[in-house]
């Protein structure tokens, strides 16, 4: 039988490589329907207001197709909501993805920045810690050798 190991290096290299490209498309494609949803929600604003200007001038207008524009204008405002709302969620699970893919990397750089300064907290708290413990112990012992005189 064939052993299945999860923690294999190149497993890991083959997964995570897979992980980034579908985390960047996803970014790429998110911010792209970003973009043209704000472009509609802007042609959709513009053209609403146009279509009611154009209901306040003296010139004779068909009510039909006064009504046609604002529907396509608040068509076009609403699907550039729309088209924000899923631009934004598809950008945020490309993110998400993208931090988990470099999720390795992120954890050894702040291994990185950290440790030094752990190390250096310690040895600056060593010889206070080990004064402390051993004024323990000799009060430990001080009292261990004055239980043993009163039991004589």
């Amino acid at each position: 039988m064939e052993e299945n190991k999860y923690l294999n290096e190149e497993q890991y290299q083959k997964n995570a490589k897979k992980l980034k490209t579908i985390a960047k498309l996803l970014l790429i494609i998110g911010i792209c329907i970003l973009i043209l949803g704000f472009i509609l929600l802007i042609l959709g604003f513009i053209s609403f207001g146009n279509t009611g200007m154009s209901i306040a001038s003296n010139t004779t207008i068909d009510p039909t197709q006064t009504a046609q524009g604002a529907f396509g204008s608040l068509g076009i405002f609403a699907l550039g909501g729309f088209l924000d709302t899923f631009g934004f969620i598809i950008t945020a699970v490309g993110g998400v993805l993208l931090l988990i893919a470099h999720k390795r990397e992120i954890t050894a750089f702040t291994a990185q920045q950290v440790i030094p300064v752990a190390k250096e907290g310690i040895n600056e708290m060593s010889p206070t810690i080990g004064n402390a413990a051993g004024e323990i112990a000799k009060g430990i012992k001080k009292g261990l050798n004055e239980a043993n005189e009163e039991e004589k």
